[in-house]
């Protein structure tokens, strides 16, 4: 029996809004709507970050789900990021830097895909997809000097395929900072902006000390 209701499992409604939150971003984009865009991936974050422990919760992971959530991540996470950035830097060559960041996330959930078994107990192998697309939605929504976006897509491109460790949040524990994601979706432009800097700075001020002490 093949029919696609033996595949899907309740926590895969996240995993579709999260496809449909990344598709509705790319249309945004197309419209010109940065900033709207740069929300929509935000809340296709929070869908990812609880899609997966659901599934936990309810017992119901299985490698269809795993290679679904994949391909949502390919959309919300790589296509659209990747089109965020070409359509907020003005260069003309920065379709280059787009395609770098794109290939490189690709190339980093089809690495967890076939690898995911040999990992140690609690880690990632490279940054996680959903955690690279944060950074740089942070940077744009921080609006940040072209040059400072081009330069966190090309580092985030790096960290996505290199061999650093990154822990994963524990199994059982309820993703709270989803909700911290969620609220910043909310906060009015003037806010945001500064907001999202320092989360951006912030993030990345960690993972270059932690890449030190390494």
């Amino acid at each position: 029996m093949h029919e696609m209701q033996t595949y899907l499992k309740k926590a895969d409604i996240l995993t579709i809004s999260n496809i449909s939150l990344g598709f509705l971003a790319m249309i945004f984009l197309m419209r010109n709507n940065i900033d709207l865009a740069a929300r929509l991936i935000l809340i296709a974050v929070v869908a990812d970050g609880f899609d997966g422990y659901f599934a936990r919760k309810t017992e119901t992971e299985s490698e269809f789900g795993m290679n679904f959530d994949s391909l949502s991540d390919c959309v919300s996470f790589g296509i659209a990021p990747a089109l965020l950035i070409y359509s907020y830097v003005d260069y003309w060559w920065i379709a280059v830097v787009s395609v770098v960041y794109l290939v490189a996330g690709i190339l980093r959930l089809a690495r967890y895909n076939v690898s995911f078994k040999e990992m140690e107990e609690g880690t990632f192998i490279g940054m996680p997809i959903p955690i690279g697309a944060l950074l740089l939605v942070f940077a744009v929504s921080g609006h940040m000097h072209e040059i400072l976006v081009i330069g966190a897509a090309l580092v985030v491109s790096y960290l996505m395929v290199c061999s650093m460790t990154f822990k994963k949040i524990a199994s059982g524990r309820f993703p709270v900072q989803n909700f911290a994601v969620l609220l910043m979706v909310a906060f009015p432009v003037s806010y945001l902006v500064p907001v999202a800097r320092i989360a951006f700075a912030g993030c990345m001020g960690g993972i270059f000390m932690r890449k030190k002490k390494e």
